[in-house]
């Protein structure tokens, strides 16, 4: 018998050999989902392993790699020195197609001269797009970059992710003529310095938090994506001002926050805002951190006569539920209402209606997030009822 069991041992190999076993584009694969410094300490396991990290798909060169050397305490010498390893990663890089680059960087504090700060940077993009990167990810963690519009050149490109950057003049009609091929496009922390982001090719994007227009003009900066099928926006204009929205005609969902001072808000400009998305089929409109008060009977809501979803939260209901019936009032087509309740603090549009009453013939679903112990929710059902909306078309999802 223990012979036996020292047989069956024997014959199953351990894990290093079972994974020794595998393809090299298959490790290539595996390599690809460790940072780019733990993709070259592989080359220690075996010989085999020894130019494997050379060729790997995916490149992800992240600066928390550097935050336990022996230049912990010291920024520039640790910036020093992860920028010695990403150029010499390159460098030492087989001539073979890449998938994705993504850089985590972090530009150190008391930068002067960004351009020459940012030097290095554009270096690593541009040498990633020369590959053929069919993805870029670029995340800075202290001053904004500054990226070389003349570096986006690339036919491959279809997805490009940006946060914490300056986007200078003339940013935007590079990608638009350099990078035919884009896709997507996110953008966060970015300060944009051209009067328009535009893009003729892009189906997905993505406007996070605290992406504002230069102040230099007087301009409020717009949006052009003609192609885009999907858009997100959280606009907090207590540092931005409000974009505006146009040639949007793809579009079919859209995600909006607005936030911030409500002064740089009314009426007009939500109206101009939101009539920028009125063609869109699903809508989850986000407001907060403010109140305010519309006129007697002034409209502020266009008519969304294709939505079929919409998603509200708690700023809806306060003030004798006057937004969600705006709402409503306007969504003719309307099949499932979304409303996410929570306790956060109270943002309000508040108002007047000579008329209250709305028709929404084709609602088929009214789903309220919230949790179980949430003041509002009897009162919200209770409207709904009063509203003709019958209990069998409500459905009630609790979080914690």
């Amino acid at each position: 018998m223990a012979d036996n069991r020292r047989m069956v041992r024997a014959r199953v190999p351990r894990a290093p050999e079972r994974i020794g076993a595998l393809p090299d584009d298959v490790l290539r694969r595996i390599m690809s989902q460790l940072s780019s410094r733990e993709a070259v300490h592989t080359c220690l396991l075996a010989r085999r392993w020894r130019d494997l990290w050379r060729s790997v798909p995916i490149i992800n060169a992240t600066f928390e790699d550097f935050e336990d050397s022996a230049a912990a305490n010291d920024t520039f010498e640790r910036e020093a020195m992860f920028k010695k390893f990403v150029t010499r990663f390159l460098l030492l890089r087989n001539r073979v197609g890449l998938d994705e680059f993504r850089l985590d960087y972090s530009l150190a504090c008391g930068t002067e001269d960004l351009n020459a700060g940012s030097a290095d940077a554009n270096l690593w993009i541009s040498h990633a797009l020369r590959w053929n990167a069919r993805a870029v990810k670029v995340v800075n963690r202290e001053n904004r970059l500054e990226l070389d519009p003349a570096v986006f050149t690339s036919s491959f490109l279809r997805r490009l992710h940006i946060s914490s950057a300056r986007l200078v003049p003339g940013f935007f009609d590079q990608l638009q003529t350099g990078c035919p091929a884009l896709e997507y496009l996110f953008l966060s922390d970015c300060l944009v310095m051209d009067l328009e982001i535009r893009s003729n090719t892009v189906k997905v994007l993505i406007l996070a938090e605290e992406v504002e227009f230069s102040c230099d003009h007087d301009d409020p900066g717009s949006i052009s994506a003609p192609s885009a099928i999907s858009v997100s926006i959280e606009c907090d204009l207590s540092v931005a001002r409000r974009p505006t929205l146009k040639n949007m005609s793809s579009l079919e969902a859209a995600s909006v926050l607005l936030s911030g001072h409500v002064t740089a808000c009314d009426a007009d400009g939500i109206m101009q805002f939101l009539g920028g998305l009125s063609h869109v089929t699903s809508l989850d409109f986000r407001y907060k951190d403010g109140k305010l008060t519309m006129e007697k009977n002034i409209r502020w809501c266009p008519t969304f006569s294709n939505l079929i979803n919409l998603t509200l939260n708690t700023w809806c209901v306060h003030a004798n539920f006057y937004a969600l019936v705006v709402f409503l009032q306007n969504s003719p087509s309307l099949k499932k209402l979304t409303l996410k309740l929570d306790q956060a603090r109270v943002s309000v549009i508040s108002g007047e209606l000579e008329d209250r009453s709305f028709t929404c013939e084709q609602l088929e679903i009214v789903e309220i997030i919230c949790s179980e112990t949430n003041e509002l929710l009897p009162r919200v059902t209770q409207f709904l009822r009063d509203s003709g909306i019958g209990t069998d078309q409500m459905r009630i999802t609790h979080k914690n």
